[in-house]
């Protein structure tokens, strides 16, 4: 698209389709059933659990690939699957909480929180995630990083998918949705920082 250009090149420009595609994943299997409270300064919830979802969604360019994909479907589910099933049936643990005291102790995760309360959990019980606080917001974040990692930044952006967005729902009407361009070198064995969103 030309921002200024003559005439000719600007009608030229608006009688070209503008095309994009996007692919959408969200199957009954993309959940995870999981503990959890947040905690912030001055304030705990008391501990719960939810039945959370998560969904998938790619932006590729004007152009799908050769095979007539942006990306196969099976790709997406087989990541999403293997991180949710990591999470299922575990307390998610914010290791960068800023008021939580987090010792691990032999096979024990020992928390406590601000107000005073104590909590163990057996580290297997644990999914030791870092994040500050088990939101929604940061377990996209979370989800966003490891499903780049599965399905590779160099491939995806080899197939013109430029933008990758992953949507965490804890209940119906109650979800956050987190969406950033793939980076170009990647994330190496780092996952993204949440405390710098």
């Amino acid at each position: 698209l030309t921002v200024s250009g003559t005439k000719e090149q600007d009608t030229k420009m608006a009688d070209t389709p503008r095309t994009s595609f996007e692919v959408y994943v969200a199957k009954d299997d993309f959940k995870f059933h999981a503990a959890h409270f947040v905690a912030f300064e001055g304030y705990r919830e008391k501990l719960h659990g939810h039945n959370y979802k998560a969904g998938v969604r790619v932006y590729g360019s004007r152009k799908i690939s050769s095979d007539g994909y942006v990306v196969d479907f099976g790709n997406i589910k087989k990541v999403t699957r293997k991180v949710c099933k990591e999470l299922n049936e575990h307390f998610l643990c914010p290791m960068l909480s800023d008021v939580m005291d987090i010792e691990i102790i032999d096979e024990s995760v020992n928390l406590k929180c601000q107000d005073g309360s104590k909590f163990v959990f057996p580290k297997s019980d644990c999914a030791l995630l870092p994040i500050v606080h088990a939101t929604a917001e940061e377990l996209a974040i979370y989800l966003w990083s490891r499903i780049l990692h599965g399905l590779n930044s160099e491939w995806l952006l080899e197939r013109g998918i430029h933008t990758m967005e992953v949507i965490v729902a804890e209940a119906v009407g109650q979800e956050a949705t987190f969406r950033l361009e793939i980076p170009v070198d990647g994330l190496g064995d780092d996952l993204l920082d949440v405390r710098s969103f």
